[in-house]
């Protein structure tokens, strides 16, 4: 069983999806990510955001939209599902880097040891972490848009439990203010699967109305009573809790897609949306 506290020396989570996703060549993916950042944009601060886990082909313009738009800090917390099936409900790689063809990221320790600290239900694992892209597809883009220093903390979570997406929500909060310096939280989420394009549309648009609300309850009822196949519902109902408990005040969608936009079967799509939480302006 995996301790509470990491005490493993440090590893490189290497890339399991380079090559596939997204150009596994640096200058190549550079190329590719540019080419979905919104022009003449001034980056400002979010408390969060939601981005999509496909391939870079399919949802890089979804993507681009809302990380072109946010000042990316030093600090960032990705939230993703497990689709390889761990055992685990909650994981954290609490140490050691995170590898993509553009470098390596740091995990920032102290931060995933305080999450640890502040939650009974996360654990220290790095093995729930190999092998899965949902927080891998991110790491390039804030390479490409973060400083020089940027670190991360991954989460990986195989839990649609309310209650603890709840207690996570909290100690993300809870730990998010207690630091010095700004922190971006972010959701890794792809929306409905299997769907009619058109239908697509009109079932994600009702998850989006309850995403601008920051209302994750109703987002997790409205997943649940249709009985939809939202991949990271979990992870977005953690990040819209958190992200009100900061101080967000308002959620915006910056852009939603289809894989048919992308050239997939417009008969069995995946939706995509690219969602920024900011506070109030005259919030501090």
């Amino acid at each position: 069983m995996p301790t509470k506290a990491c005490t493993a020396p440090p590893v490189i989570r290497r890339p399991a999806v380079a090559g596939y996703y997204y150009p596994q060549e640096a200058a190549a993916l550079r190329r590719a990510l540019t080419a979905h950042l919104p022009p003449d944009i001034v980056p400002e601060p979010a408390v969060a955001a939601i981005v999509p886990h496909g391939s870079l082909r399919h949802c890089g313009a979804v993507t681009g939209a809302v990380l072109g738009r946010i000042a990316v800090p030093r600090r960032c917390i990705i939230i993703g599902p497990s689709h390889a099936g761990s055992p685990l409900r909650w994981s954290v790689l609490a140490s050691g880097s995170c590898r993509t063809p553009l470098g390596d990221v740091p995990v920032d320790a102290a931060c995933a040891d305080a999450l640890l600290a502040r939650c009974d239900l996360l654990s220290a694992d790095p093995w729930a972490h190999t092998g899965e892209h949902a927080v891998e597809v991110v790491l390039p883009w804030l390479q490409q848009l973060g400083p020089p220093d940027l670190t991360v903390v991954p989460v990986v979570t195989a839990s649609d439990e309310p209650d603890e997406c709840h207690r996570v929500a909290q100690a993300l909060a809870q730990v998010i203010r207690l630091q010095e310096e700004p922190v971006l939280l972010i959701a890794s989420s792809d929306w409905s699967h299997f769907e009619p394009a058109a239908r697509a549309v009109v079932l994600d648009a009702g998850l989006l109305d309850a995403v601008q609300a920051l209302d994750a309850g109703r987002l997790m009822r409205r997943v649940r009573e249709q009985g939809l196949i939202m991949c990271g519902a979990n992870a977005v109902a953690c990040v819209l809790e958190a992200a009100a408990a900061l101080g967000a005040a308002r959620a915006e969608v910056v852009r939603y897609g289809t894989s048919a936009e992308a050239g997939g079967d417009p008969a069995a799509v995946t939706g995509y949306a690219g969602v920024m939480m900011r506070k109030d302006p005259q919030t501090p």
